[in-house]
Order: C-alpha cells, then structure tokens, then sequence
C-alpha cells in the first residue's frame, strides 16, 4: 500500500483555511460584540454629558480610516466619576471633534457605567433642573 501524498495536500488545504477562519472570527467578533452592547446601551441607557480625557490610536483599520480607542469622564446620577472607553474609527473631521478637552453626549447603562454609547449627534445635552 503505498502512501497517497493528495491527503496531505488536503490537511494543509484545510489547516490554512481553519487558520483564515480563526483569524477573521477575531477581527470580526470584538466588533459585532460592541455593536449589541452599544446597542442594548442606547435603548435603555441614561443620558449625560461626558468630557473627552485621552484618545489612543490602536493598530486597526476601519474602512480605511484608523481606529482611536476614546476615553470618557462623566458623572452618573448618584455622584459617581466614571471613566470609559470606546473604539471608533475617526476621520480628520471627528478626529478634531473627538480631541481631549471636548465634551460628548453618552448614555451609560445604569447597572453598569464602563458600558457607554455615544449618542447619534453626539452633541452635549442641555438638561433642565
């Protein structure tokens, strides 16, 4: 019996493409996962203002634009600082918009505030008494 070398070529066929599929699981899931948090948040999160304290560019690409990890501060109702933080994929225009020192409107959810999503306008709250 002699040995058939086309099952070899099929195990690495097959490792190749189990290892393209694990690759894209990764670069695909983090962001199907943010976009059901952000999601859940909008729906039954709670408004505020939040200033903008560090942005950090990552090593990703989105739609041809460079990803910025956005950190947030901002109080909850009861008092408390909370400090954030989102990915987005900024273009020179929201790259100015989402400088430190800028203020964002957010809602967080309220049994948990590292869980925040910024509004569609993004633009701060006016709140009344």
């Amino acid at each position: 019996m002699e040995f058939e070398w086309i099952y070899l070529a099929y195990l690495f066929f097959f490792l190749v493409a189990m290892g393209m599929l694990r690759l894209a699981w990764t670069m695909i899931m983090p962001g199907i996962r943010q976009f059901i948090m952000e999601s859940a948040v909008r729906k039954t999160g709670i408004g505020v203002n939040a200033d903008i304290i560090h942005r950090r560019k990552t090593d990703l690409i989105d739609g041809e634009m460079p990803v910025y990890q956005l950190t947030f501060a901002f109080k909850t109702r009861e008092g408390v600082e909370v400090q954030a933080r989102l990915e987005r994929p900024l273009d020179m225009d929201g790259f100015m918009r989402y400088a430190p020192g800028n203020g964002v409107a957010l809602k967080y959810d309220p049994q948990n505030p590292q869980r925040i999503a910024l509004y569609p306008n993004d633009r701060p709250l006016i709140l009344g008494d």
